[in-house]
């Protein structure tokens, strides 16, 4: 018996050379996530009320809603500062938070790509383009350079959420899916992840009892929010369809239309049908209703609203531009 496992372990020199590799993989990954929030801090100078120290939970006098309602990453810098790092400035417990939050994003990325992918290149290609892409949509976006605690917080949550949605582990998405609603609304499109991906694999008594509880979870949750900052200032809703309706018929507006997620979602219309496995090519359609709901809800020309999307597009754009594993992925849901 131990000679099996010493050969599947392979020699000892292979073993020191793969952790040595994960190591500098690590390294690496730790790098480009403290550089992209380090990017993200010192170049985006522009800080709306609600954006940084004015954060609900930071700030006494609170922010306006709907920011007041995203609560978790304050909260965490919060308890933080006064309980763990005493005295610290939140701001720079904010660039930790948030580089954490980026190497999540690459992480769960990573795990999802070599879930579906088996060629490791692609593994490898999907994963580390993380990088350029949030860059693209965090830093070099200059049409709204603002700084926001919950962004990256988002990404992380939604890549996870894909992947517990796609190795089926519901306690922890659901445990995930309640945190990520505190930090921003987006988590409602996970639960569309699961419909689309779910439609032609799931019984529907399942599927929609999964829906319902996922909608019921996330009312929950914002109705309890609202019943705690009702009194701040603000909407909790802003239409901005005009806006955004302006913004399309202004050629010098395509700019940023251009630059999201590095163009590759001009490429992913023409590749989609040649998407496999089956269950990242329907997870695609998360992507058109997102972009509905922030038709009426978030302005279109500020890439960082995007930030969700890019491992679905990233993931799925390669996957429709070359041959993934062949006969699918190993989870079907």
């Amino acid at each position: 018996m131990n000679a099996r496992v010493k050969a599947r372990r392979g020699p000892p020199h292979e073993l020191a050379a793969h952790l040595g590799a994960l190591v500098l993989a690590g390294l690496l990954a730790g790098l480009l996530s403290g550089l992209l929030s380090w990017a993200r801090i010192a170049l985006n100078e522009v800080y709306l009320p609600g954006a940084l120290e004015n954060v609900a939970g930071i700030d006494p006098r609170g922010a306006a809603e709907p920011f007041a309602h995203r609560v978790l990453v304050p909260r965490l810098v919060r308890f933080v500062c006064e309980h763990v790092l005493v005295g610290s400035q939140p701001r720079a417990v904010f660039q930790v938070l948030d580089t954490l939050f980026a190497l999540g994003a690459f992480v769960a990325t990573r795990r999802l790509a070599s879930a579906l992918f088996e060629r490791r290149w692609m593994v490898h290609v999907s994963s580390w383009g993380l990088f350029p892409l949030l860059a693209i949509h965090y830093v070099a976006s200059r049409e709204y350079p603002f700084w926001y605690a919950w962004d990256m917080a988002a990404v992380a949550v939604f890549a996870w959420g894909l992947v517990l949605l796609f190795e089926r582990r519901w306690t922890a998405f659901y445990a995930l899916f309640a945190l990520g609603t505190f930090n921003r609304e987006t988590t409602c499109f996970l639960t569309f992840a699961l419909l689309f991906t779910g439609w032609r694999r799931e019984p529907k008594p399942s599927l929609f009892a999964h829906c319902a509880a996922q909608l019921a979870l996330w009312l929950a949750i914002k109705w309890w929010l609202r019943s705690l900052y009702r009194r701040q200032p603000g909407d909790v809703y802003q239409s901005v369809w005009l806006e955004n309706w302006e913004s399309l018929q202004d050629p010098l507006m395509w700019r940023w239309f251009l630059l999201a997620f590095g163009g590759l979602w001009l490429v992913l219309p023409f590749v989609r049908r040649r998407i496999e496995p089956a269950w990242l090519r329907d997870v695609v359609w998360v992507a058109p209703v997102f972009a509905l709901g922030m038709f009426f809800a978030g302005v279109w020309t500020e890439l960082r609203i995007w930030g969700e999307l890019v491992p679905i597009v990233l993931l799925a754009t390669l996957a429709g531009c070359f041959s993934p594993r062949a006969g699918g992925a190993r989870s079907s849901g």
